[in-house]
């Protein structure tokens, strides 16, 4: 800022100048000039003895007025006609030029120590140059160089002092938040830092931390709550299993009844390995380690493939899995997975399905192209506010919990996460005590 006032009064100043100088040059002219005498045919008489005391009688006013103007001196047709008195003998160099006015500086010792600042002006023979020493310029720009050597520590310790005060000011909100930080645990998620309220950068940081926060408490949440369906889960079949086995080993038993306790470990054991693989594939699905891989099959063909299997469960309970096909088309999917989606939805329909019905796999393509796959089967339905809740992880409807079907509520889960990674939707339309609609809509 020093700098920047220093080198601005500097060129206000020798532009100041410079003007001065340049109009009293043309001052000196219109005084010369105005006075109509040719000077260049100049006789005395008893009044003006020379030229000198002519233009001096004529220039005299603006000589006079102009103080700062201490050399000058006119010449016409080059010959030198007046100059001023603090000149003595010697004459001012003249520019050799093509242009009628300019300013320009130059060092004359012998006229003063400091550089000389001069206008020159020429028209109609005349040329006039007024001449200043910048020693007035010089003296204050000095003055003003000495003021800032004077006041530059004064300021400096004043910024240091009123930085110290703002810095420390501004880092104990920082301070302040750091020690909040340092306290919050998984024990106490609930608490907030201070000081979102504001608006500045200290105010976005706390609220940015506050919504981390707030994801960590939900992500938490959400871990411990896996963790203790996970458990309870697997721990259902463990415990039938420990117990059967217990009481296979307290006393001997008929082949027949060794074989029926293995029967009922064998459930039990591929109970624990369903519950394991859709917990295994929810865990990748998490950590965005399942990758696609689309191909291009005929649709028929894959529905037909992936239900055949599932024909001898329904059989179980005297149902009956019909295939009716409405569009003859191939789609781009990754047939593991859609084929697991579609086998889960078909195995909660025969679990949640009456006995004695038929479950409907049905494919057709609507009217914006998108192929859609239902599956429908008739039971006591799903209460229409639990539509969303369904695709939670270990959610299961209380009316299904105590029938013994096995489901652990990951079934769901695992179709959204898989339609998920397809950019497919599944919609939901259910009559309690009716059919009940499960379509999955790919584009």
């Amino acid at each position: 800022m020093g700098m920047t006032v220093y080198f601005y009064l500097a060129h206000s100043m020798f532009n100041h100048l410079d003007n001065s100088l340049t109009r009293e040059t043309e001052s000196i002219y219109s005084f010369v000039k105005d006075a109509k005498v040719n000077l260049s045919d100049f006789h005395p008489d008893s009044l003006y003895t020379s030229p000198e005391d002519f233009v001096y009688d004529l220039i005299f006013e603006a000589v006079v007025l102009n103080p700062r103007n201490n050399f000058i001196q006119v010449k016409l047709t080059n010959k030198s006609i007046f100059k001023t008195d603090n000149l003595g003998n010697h004459n001012l160099v003249f520019p050799d030029i093509d242009t009628n006015k300019t300013v320009y500086t130059f060092v004359d010792t012998s006229l003063s120590k400091d550089r000389i600042r001069a206008a020159y002006f020429a028209k109609d023979q005349y040329k006039i140059i007024v001449a200043y020493p910048i020693r007035q310029i010089n003296e204050t720009l000095k003055s003003l160089t000495n003021i800032f050597i004077f006041i530059a520590p004064i300021f400096f310790i004043l910024s240091i002092i009123g930085g110290a005060l703002i810095s420390s000011k501004s880092l104990s909100r920082i301070d302040s938040i750091i020690r909040k930080t340092r306290e919050i645990t998984t024990q106490n998620l609930d608490e907030k830092i201070e000081g979102e309220e504001f608006t500045d950068e200290y105010g976005r940081l706390v609220r940015t931390m506050n919504e981390m926060i707030q994801r960590i408490k939900a992500s938490i949440q959400y871990m411990n709550q896996f963790s203790i369906s996970a458990s309870h889960e697997l721990k259902t079949p463990l415990t039938i299993l420990r117990g059967e086995i217990e009481l296979a080993l307290r006393s001997t038993k008929t082949p027949q009844e060794y074989k029926s306790v293995l029967q009922s470990n064998f459930e039990e054991t591929l109970r624990l390995i369903n519950i394991v693989d859709k917990l295994l594939f929810i865990s990748k699905f998490d950590h965005s380690i399942i990758k696609l891989n689309k191909k291009k099959i005929d649709l028929d063909s894959f529905l037909q493939e992936t239900i055949n299997p599932l024909r001898y469960l329904a059989k179980e309970k005297n149902m009956k899995i019909v295939f009716q096909s409405k569009v003859d088309t191939y789609i781009y999917i990754d047939t593991e997975l859609m084929k697991l989606a579609i086998s889960n939805l078909v195995d909660n329909a025969i679990k949640y399905g009456e006995s004695n019905t038929e479950i409907s796999v049905e494919s057709e393509e609507d009217d914006n192209r998108e192929v859609r796959i239902t599956v429908i089967n008739y039971g006591e339905g799903i209460p229409p506010e639990l539509n969303t809740k369904i695709f939670n992880r270990f959610y299961r409807i209380e009316s299904s919990r105590n029938r013994g079907t096995g489901g652990v509520g990951l079934g769901l889960s695992v179709v959204k996460s898989i339609l998920d990674l397809h950019n497919a939707r599944i919609e939901i339309n259910s009559v309690q005590g009716g059919t009940t609609k499960f379509t999955i809509v790919l584009n």
